[in-house]
């Protein structure tokens, strides 16, 4: 499958991590074929979070040693906390708007935003995060709200093409205004059918900073 999460495995031993050490959850599984058998057999043990019932069969097939929840991921983060903790988190983001729908009939969230937020809840005290960053959309103009709710998070910028130096600094702000100290972080361009998508993995291996 398209992917580059191999690329950013061998970026992260670079840095020393240890992936037999790791409490791993993906929180947005599909039918986890698609980079998470990448990781699945190197940590310690996986949780997998799926919304979608019919995704359960393929999930138990591919990672048949990971505990599989069908949930909605966003919100069980929103509305629990006393969550598990876990040392790698992949948040395999979708692009654009997705989920219920608000009263204007807009979908609620948008990319990683919302579970960035509460990262704290799931995020052991130190651990590592991989979201999507898609720097340049394509055929973004067509898409006002999910334009919008990115001038939101990303405040006064040309959102329509992020920059990638920008981006990594951003979140290294993000992170740090939320109390993580960010020990250090990383990036690999994702492989994805179009080749003119500019879609990245971002990894932040971050410490929450003492109160």
């Amino acid at each position: 499958m398209f992917s580059g999460m191999e690329e950013l495995i061998g970026k992260l031993k670079q840095h020393g991590i240890k992936f037999e050490e790791l409490v791993a959850l993906e929180t947005f599984g599909r039918g986890g074929n698609w980079h998470t058998t990448s990781y699945a057999d190197k940590v310690k043990s996986l949780e997998v979070w799926e919304i979608d019932e019919k995704w359960k069969n393929e999930l138990q097939k591919n990672l048949p040693n990971a505990k599989i929840k069908i949930q909605d991921s966003v919100r069980i983060i929103y509305d629990n906390d006393n969550l598990e903790r876990f040392s790698f988190v992949v948040i395999d983001n979708p692009q654009m708007l997705y989920g219920p729908l608000l009263d204007n009939l807009e979908p609620v969230y948008c990319e990683h935003f919302e579970v960035l937020k509460n990262i704290d809840k799931i995020l052991a005290s130190e651990g590592i995060i991989v979201f999507n960053v898609n720097l340049k959309p394509f055929d973004y103009d067509k898409w006002q709200s999910w334009k919008k709710r990115r001038e939101i998070f990303y405040g006064n910028t040309d959102t329509s093409n992020l920059g990638l130096d920008f981006s990594l600094k951003f979140y290294k702000t993000f992170f740090e205004n939320i109390n993580f100290e960010v020990l250090f972080y990383t990036y690999v361009r994702r492989i994805t059918p179009n080749p003119i998508e500019t879609l990245y993995y971002f990894a932040y291996h971050l410490r929450k900073k003492d109160s």
